[in-house]
């Protein structure tokens, strides 16, 4: 009877499988350990852009807040009433808004509480009266630690 031939090669194959592995190991571990090390690569590679955007983002902001602190203060203690003074302050205002999503949610949040702060409150700076300029300067500052406490963040 053939049986017991039948039987042989089909464990021949599996034999063959094995010894090429074995023949080849060392080539499999080098292609499974490039392939991690690729894809390790690209990760880290992403999050690295990803802080560095945040990073960006975060530091205009905090120079664009500064400016915009310069702008009420002139407006309310340096009584400078100027168009242009008027014009910089809103065009500081909307840059800070539309760019804090960039950073994270919370400072999406204070930014837009900022704006709003500044939209209800710019025209009383004119006669430096009030706690407009107290109120501003408020937002700014949260805005501000919530952007600190962002870059702390990405360590």
């Amino acid at each position: 009877m053939n049986t017991p031939a039948a039987a042989e090669p089909v464990s021949a194959p599996r034999e063959s499988m094995r010894a090429g592995i074995r023949r080849n190991a060392v080539a499999l571990i080098s292609l499974s350990v490039a392939l991690f090390g690729t894809s390790y690569n690209t990760w880290r590679n992403q999050a690295t852009e990803a802080h560095r955007n945040v990073r960006e983002a975060s530091f205009k902001l905090l120079e664009e807040s500064g400016e915009l602190q310069q702008v009420v203060l002139h407006r309310y203690y340096g009584g400078d009433h100027s168009e242009m003074n008027w014009i910089q302050g809103w065009g500081k205002a909307t840059l800070i808004r539309d760019m804090a999503p960039l950073v994270s949610p919370a400072a999406q949040a204070r930014a837009e509480a900022l704006f709003v702060t500044w939209q209800a409150r710019a025209g009383e700076l004119e006669s430096a009266e009030g706690d407009s300029a107290r109120r501003i300067a408020a937002s700014i500052d949260e805005l501000n630690g919530t952007i600190r406490s962002e870059l702390l963040a990405l360590r």
